[in-house]
């Protein structure tokens, strides 16, 4: 009997930290601006965000899954390819190129060990100039439902699907709480407050747990708005309650 799909697919983590000593490809007028594409499947490529203040020295830092079979991992000529871009007035200009084995990289005895090297980086003429420093690990592909479907995805776009979730979930559990503080302040007074504070609370801890994952400002600034709108929505209520001396009746 072979074993289930979900057992034997695995998840290769690539991320593309930064690089150092790039050269344009020609001499621009403007600052370097550079971003970078990784694949495995040449069908399926992930671009990283453009650094804008690097220059010849950028720093991504973005990871990107590939859906892998534990085969691809045990070959001696399993690799992933990088390309490096400056972005151009009218088009982009490739900077350079980078092609690494998984068996060079990842030790056979723990893949789920991270591993962190760096390449050196093949320019379009062939010569070599510059390095990159590439990270590297595998992880159990049962944890990534999101990989069922595709079979590559970035970090950012997988954080994406995350909070578009949660938003749902939220308003949801807004829902919820509007209808049960309605419903009890109308059969009495002591039991409104106790029941709206559990849904909150639920959303409030997974907001932080996005947060905490995607170390993102801008989800620092989405949660805050979150939390702004859960006091102002608690300020209304009390408002409207039938204790508060200053309820014209």
């Amino acid at each position: 009997m072979s074993p289930s799909p979900a057992k034997t697919q695995q998840v290769l983590e690539i991320n593309l930290i930064s690089a150092q000593g790039l050269k344009p490809p020609s001499s621009p007028r403007r600052s370097l601006q550079t971003y970078a594409v990784t694949w495995i499947d040449p069908a399926t490529k992930l671009r990283t965000r453009v650094d804008k203040l690097g220059g010849h020295n950028p720093t991504w830092y973005d990871k990107f899954l590939f859906k892998v079979t534990p085969e691809f991992l045990a070959s001696d000529t399993s690799g992933v390819c990088v390309a490096i871009y400056a972005v151009g007035t009218f088009r982009d200009h490739l900077v350079g190129t980078v092609r690494f084995l998984i068996s060079n990289m990842l030790s056979s005895a723990d893949l789920a060990v991270p591993c962190l090297s760096a390449f050196q980086i093949r320019r379009p003429s062939g010569r070599f100039l510059g390095v990159m420093n590439i990270g590297a690990m595998v992880m159990d592909g049962s944890g990534f439902p999101a990989l069922e479907k595709i079979s590559a995805i970035g970090y950012r776009d997988l954080m994406g699907e995350k909070i578009q979730q949660l938003r749902k979930k939220t308003a949801k559990e807004e829902e919820v709480v509007w209808s049960e503080s309605c419903t009890e302040e109308g059969e009495g007074e002591g039991e409104s407050s106790s029941s709206s504070c559990s849904p909150k609370t639920t959303a409030l801890k997974d907001w932080n747990g996005v947060r905490e994952l995607a170390g993102n400002k801008e989800l620092t600034i989405s949660a805050s708005g979150f939390l702004c709108c859960l006091v102002t929505q608690r300020s209304i209520r009390q408002q409207l309650s039938p204790t508060n001396p200053t309820v014209q009746r």
